[in-house]
């Protein structure tokens, strides 16, 4: 298995990523750099996300993960203290312009609402996938998903015909 975890100004913070990736992968039994007891915090945190979704959390948490000036994903200051939310290759476009927000949080919700419907329950996203129930559900309206405090007019309606995919 090639996972790739991020950059790392420390090794002991790449040692502490791959330790972490091990144990989700591979349960408590596995060889790690430090010992299990150590984690004892994050395992319990670990229990609780998919194997992707945790990996994403570990990858967010590296020193070069691309993110512009936010923390998340898909979200960068925007002018006048706003936060703008985009994401890439989706329906043919290099990038689709989400909106504007107030905080970053709400941008980074909207962009997890969007990459859900558009990439399916395998995209990654900011926020535990389980908070999107309704983003989830089969014929639910995007507008209506997509926060109402964003500025800009909603996205069309995705139209696709994959099974693992959201329409």
């Amino acid at each position: 298995m090639d996972l790739q975890l991020g950059t790392y100004d420390e090794e002991e913070s790449a040692a502490k990523a791959y330790d972490l990736a091990a144990l989700k992968c591979f349960g408590t039994s596995t060889q790690t750099n430090f010992p299990v007891t150590e984690y004892e915090k994050d395992l319990e945190m670990m229990e609780k996300k998919t194997k992707e979704d945790y990996l994403d959390i570990l990858r967010r948490k590296s020193d070069r993960f691309s993110r512009g000036a936010s923390k998340y994903r898909g979200v960068a200051r925007h002018h006048r203290n706003r936060w703008e939310a985009r994401i890439g290759n989706v329906r043919g476009k290099k990038s689709l312009y989400i909106g504007t927000f107030s905080t970053e949080e709400e941008a980074a919700r909207a962009y997890d609402v969007v990459a859900i419907k558009n990439k399916g329950t395998n995209a990654a996203t900011n926020f535990d996938k389980s908070t999107y129930t309704r983003s989830m559900t089969p014929g639910s309206n995007s507008a209506c998903d997509v926060p109402s405090h964003a500025e800009d007019q909603p996205l069309p309606p995705t139209t696709t015909t994959s099974s693992n995919h959201i329409n």
